[in-house]
């Protein structure tokens, strides 16, 4: 049985393989069914809180998807961005919009295919959500991000407490110079759906 574009269904995801096959399906209408529909903000937010952070040079957009992260990055200030995402056929909208220097496929429970210590920054809006992704991916983030970088990701709250994320950064403490927490609305006060008042933490990470 094929996993049906929707938000709740995304929110269920269990499983890589089930990540691949929704984000496949929901690909080409993602931009409008989702990001517009549902007044969905939060990539916005990401980006206001890495520049406002002082995150430059070399970006890797992680669960890049179709771009909307990467496009409100550079709507604030000039970046470099790579993307990598699950679905290839995501990363495919996402490169015909020219917004990155080059995207890759790579699962985040599993090893991401760069070195280390080879971007200024990464980022990531709505990969942290209540699927497969928990925060044993954050070792990850910090190995490929180079000392004095920033990373800076959103976590929806409940997944965030459910997987008890500060346990996480309190183990990767001793790599890390600081980080820090702010909770934000994930959806536009517009929105009427069954998750509007759904929360996400921004965590930014200084390596």
């Amino acid at each position: 049985m094929k996993i049906k574009p929707s938000l709740q269904n995304a929110y269920d995801l269990k499983s890589p393989d089930d990540n691949v096959e929704l984000y496949s399906a929901w690909a080409e209408t993602y931009d409008n069914n989702f990001i517009e529909d549902m007044k969905y903000k939060l990539h916005f937010s990401v980006a206001e809180e890495f520049v406002l952070k002082g995150g430059n040079g070399l970006i890797l957009d992680v669960g890049a998807g179709t771009g909307a992260l990467a496009q409100a990055l550079l709507q604030r200030a000039k970046f470099s961005i790579e993307a990598t995402d699950i679905s290839k056929e995501m990363l495919k909208v996402a490169d015909s919009k020219r917004i990155y220097q080059r995207s890759f496929l790579s699962d985040l429970t599993k090893k991401i295919p760069v070195d280390n210590s080879s971007y200024d920054g990464v980022v990531s809006s709505g990969t942290f959500t209540h699927g497969h992704v928990g925060p044993s991916a954050l070792d990850e983030l910090v190995r490929v991000t180079k000392a004095g970088g920033l990373v800076t990701i959103s976590v929806n709250e409940k997944h965030w407490i459910a997987l008890d994320f500060e346990s996480e950064i309190d183990r990767l403490n001793k790599y890390i110079r600081n980080y820090t927490l702010k909770k934000i609305s994930i959806y536009g006060e517009e929105s009427t759906h069954d998750h509007k008042d759904d929360k996400a933490i921004i965590l930014t990470i200084k390596v």
